[in-house]
């Protein structure tokens, strides 16, 4: 990837030097071989769809909704899309047994777009086409349906003979997962998948002898891009996919496959590591050898070092190597991947953290001190990292903790038809002088001697009697608190004081519970382990406990979605006020 080549551009590059190269192979819920593609059969498949797509009035420029279920097909689409010029808009497709209440999700995104048409499978439109939706509820887009299974024999040599007149033409938009807000259309030009791909191939050392392994939704930045468009653009030998449903179902699935392949990477989200602590056997990892693991990515979600330490000290007998445990900070507004590595963990003090200080632990500190994993260095040309007071947008001090500001050629070009959304989070300025203009992340962190560390949320910051709490920090004094709590189902947010009264923010948790339904008792037990344990961590009472089932709202991706978590808490405290008698 010497040149700025677009996808499709590097897939046919790839397809002239080594056509028959087994490219993805789609893995079943037991961990076996399915369905495969060849670089060939790839090629044929995407161009018998770009004949679909034109031959259906489509033209370069117009996006298309792409709904599909974990399967080969959606790479086939993709592609198709891309060699054919059209803007593909990836979605994860609606639960058939949700449909009415996730279809509205649809077609506000097709309208916010300007969608043409919906590409799908067939088996999945013959599905949802059964299952009648309310006529008073949200309906389907009015688009044409089409499917790649309809696309028939590709006419001729496969070729991809659509070329951008501008690299920074949008190679497709990714809409965020909205675990802060309303979904916007992120738009992410040509040029910016290129230096992306460029750099996680550097970063990750990948290569013709790469073979990786994934169970990350196609329709997420992480899965799409470092997974499937770095494998189209020759970045990996094989790819092997798993269904995200199947990891869920059976975690152990994850390194079954990676353990049988001689897997070289793969990445997840730091709770999938907790998941396969907690839902593997000392039998299955004996059974495993992971010694051919060069990379261990973490992204999508804070890391953990509890997590790190747990992983590795359980999984020692698969003889995965720690120095293969490569985390990275990202996010879909930069393409994907802003900082990437890490040189570990790095205690803080706590009293020096809720004033919005990043300052190292003493022996000589009262309290625990709060753990911070490294997220690693910049590596991307001409990138940089700005720590910016988000109120001021004055650069904070070395040891403050701020607003995290990024600029690089991957940075993304805005939101679509989002004017006054794009001024503000990608043209921001700082306010000494530099001329760059930054894309504003939402997310807080401080740099040590040039490394990344992660702290929170802007918006999800709990500020309780003018002190910062991180709630990933509340929320992991929580998850030891009662053997009962169900360690990825745990919110903490605060809330405006009651009308009432003349307190301050009040702190809620809610808490998941596993095993049988709980009696009252045993509930009552669970809430006062996390009062005291909050208060014993944080110095700081918690105002209201739930706990129980269902309680935690998060993202197709498994984020937790504390302002959605938050504005329901809400909406249900505001239904008991007004009912007489509650």
């Amino acid at each position: 990837m010497d040149s700025e080549l677009t996808v499709a551009s590097a897939f046919a590059k790839l397809h002239a030097e080594d056509p028959h190269r087994k490219l993805f192979v789609f893995v079943d819920e037991h961990g076996r071989d399915g369905e495969h593609l060849t670089v060939q059969f790839l090629a044929e498949r995407a161009q018998a769809v770009r004949t679909l797509l034109e031959n259906a009035g489509l033209n370069p420029g117009d996006r298309v909704l792409l709904l599909h279920l974990p399967s080969l097909d959606f790479i086939v689409a993709f592609l198709g899309c891309q060699a054919a010029g059209l803007i593909p808009v990836p979605l994860a497709p609606p639960n058939p047994f949700k449909l009415a209440n996730e279809v509205g999700a649809v077609s506000t995104i097709a309208n916010s777009c300007g969608a043409r048409a919906i590409l799908t499978h067939t088996d999945y439109r013959a599905v949802v086409d059964a299952i009648p939706l309310p006529a008073e509820g949200p309906q389907w887009p009015d688009l044409p349906w089409l499917s790649p299974n309809d696309a028939g024999q590709p006419d001729g040599l496969p070729e991809f003979r659509y070329k951008p007149a501008d690299l920074d033409e949008p190679a497709f938009l990714q809409y965020t997962s909205g675990s802060t807000g309303f979904p916007k259309g992120v738009v992410v030009t040509h040029r910016n998948v290129h230096h992306e791909l460029a750099a996680l191939a550097a970063d990750f050392e990948l290569g013709d002898d790469t073979v990786a392994v994934s169970w990350l939704p196609h329709f997420h930045d992480l899965g799409l891009v470092c997974v499937l468009l770095s494998t189209l653009a020759g970045n990996a030998g094989c790819t092997y996919l798993i269904s995200p449903l199947s990891f869920l179902q059976r975690p152990a699935v994850w390194f079954d496959v990676l353990s049988r392949v001689r897997g070289t990477h793969t990445t997840a989200p730091n709770f999938a590591y907790d998941l396969v602590v907690r839902k593997t056997t000392p039998e299955q990892r004996a059974g495993w050898d992971l010694s051919s693991v060069r990379r261990l990515g973490s992204a999508g979600e804070i890391v953990q070092p509890s997590t790190v330490d747990t992983f590795f000290a359980t999984f020692e007998s698969t003889g995965v190597p720690r120095e293969a445990f490569h985390p990275g900070y990202g996010l879909a507004e930069h393409t994907l991947s802003v900082t990437v590595a890490t040189s570990g963990a790095l205690a803080l003090d706590r009293d020096q953290l809720e004033q919005g200080r990043a300052v190292p632990a003493t022996s000589g500190c009262a309290r625990e001190p709060a753990v911070f994993y490294g997220s690693g260095w910049v590596t991307k040309p001409n990138a940089r990292v700005r720590i910016v007071n988000p109120e001021t947008a004055q650069p904070c001090e070395p040891d403050e903790i701020g607003e995290i500001w990024v600029d690089s050629p991957t940075k993304a070009r805005g939101y679509w038809s989002l004017d006054k959304e794009t001024r503000r989070a990608f043209h921001a300025v700082v306010a000494d002088g530099d001329p760059r203009q930054y894309l504003r992340t939402g997310d807080l962190g401080f740099l040590r001697a040039g490394e990344l560390f992660v702290t929170g949320r802007l918006k999800d910051l709990v500020i309780i009697h003018g002190r910062n709490y991180a709630p990933q920090d509340i929320e992991a004094s929580v998850r030891c608190a009662h053997s009962r709590i169900r360690a990825g189902g745990i919110a903490a947010f605060s809330v405006p004081p009651l009308p009432e009264t003349t307190s301050g923010e009040r702190l809620i948790v809610l808490a998941e519970t596993t095993g049988a339904e709980l009696d009252e008792v045993t509930a009552t037990d669970i809430r006062r382990a996390i009062r005291r344990q909050v208060r014993d961590d944080h110095g700081v009472a918690c105002h209201d406990v739930l706990v129980g089932t269902g309680l935690v709202l998060k993202t197709t991706s498994g984020k937790v979605r504390r302002a959605a978590c938050r504005a329901e808490f809400l909406h249900q405290e505001n239904e008991r006020r007004l009912v007489p008698g509650r």
